[in-house]
């Protein structure tokens, strides 16, 4: 069985992550470990790299910040990997198409990132790809759409799009209405965080045979505008239109070359997820 590393473990898609690895290592910020200094040390065959400044407004407020820990962190991350001969499965994120030009997106769309956060999850990938062809660290990268699941934190109304959908839940529960950014006709492709969590798995042991570095989008193939989503949780509750923001007006995940060489398809829908949560009284934890 390989041994295996989770940094950012502790976190929404890292939680899903450590319920499949149950006897995996993990770092995390919320346990102290930040990997822009931890003392990277033990053997491990396997790193799962999820570790980031996951907001994109924070990203915007301090780049600079956001930059060390994303950029800075997972060269860190694949330095280690090239002296333990690890291999490296990397959570990137479908913002480095910023308004794609195709859709659906495939992997070959060009790169368009909006905001820093973008524009540094694409620096990521880059690096991976150079440690695989200079210096033979395996390694893949993962372009997730919109994720949902048990555990998406709940920012208040803090206007995240990443959180919006624990934003609504915890807003519905609270008697709040909805905070809707813009017109809320924006589209997102939403992706079922247990079904990241077996990508990631089936991508490790993928790397085993792999010959080169390559990039896969993970969504439903399906997207839905953000209004479709309040109106999945209740279409009666108010809803509060809140100014605009930079953001692509589209997001469609092209799934195929993840089905095709990994063997991976989404299992759990948006729609049924939110039937489930709704009658289970779910709310989802504050930031």
């Amino acid at each position: 069985m390989d041994k295996v590393l989770i940094t950012g473990g502790l976190g929404f898609i890292g939680s899903h992550l450590m319920a499949k690895l149950p006897n995996a290592h993990v770092i995390d910020r919320k346990s102290g470990e930040d990997i822009r200094t931890y003392d990277f040390h033990g053997d491990y065959d396997v790193i799962y790299h999820l570790a980031a400044n996951a907001s994109i407004p924070q990203s915007i407020e301090n780049p600079q910040e956001t930059h060390t820990h994303s950029v800075l962190g997972t060269i860190r991350v694949l330095e280690y990997a090239r002296r333990i001969g690890a291999r490296v499965v990397f959570s990137s994120s479908s913002s480095v198409y910023g308004n794609p030009l195709e859709v659906p997106t495939t992997e070959n769309c060009p790169t368009r990132p909006m905001v820093p956060y973008a524009l540094q999850k694409l620096e990521c990938e880059q690096y991976l790809k150079l440690y695989w062809d200079l210096y033979g660290v395996k390694g893949v990268a993962f372009r997730y759409m919109n994720v949902f699941g048990e555990g998406q934190e709940n920012a208040n109304g803090g206007g995240d799009s990443a959180l919006a959908l624990g934003n609504f839940l915890g807003q519905y529960r609270d008697g709040k209405p909805f905070t809707v950014v813009g017109t809320g006709e924006q589209r997102r492709d939403f992706i079922y965080a247990g079904d990241i969590a077996e990508a990631n798995i089936k991508a490790a042991e993928w790397l085993k045979t792999a010959e080169s570095f390559e990039i896969f989008n993970l969504g439903s193939g399906i997207n839905h505008s953000v209004n479709e989503v309040c109106s999945m949780i209740s279409s009666e509750h108010p809803r509060v239109f809140l100014p605009p923001r930079i953001e692509p007006p589209i997001g469609l995940a092209d799934i195929t070359k993840a089905k095709k060489i990994l063997g991976w398809s989404p299992t759990i829908s948006l729609e049924s997820w939110i039937d489930k949560v709704k009658g289970t009284g779910y709310v989802p934890p504050r930031l």
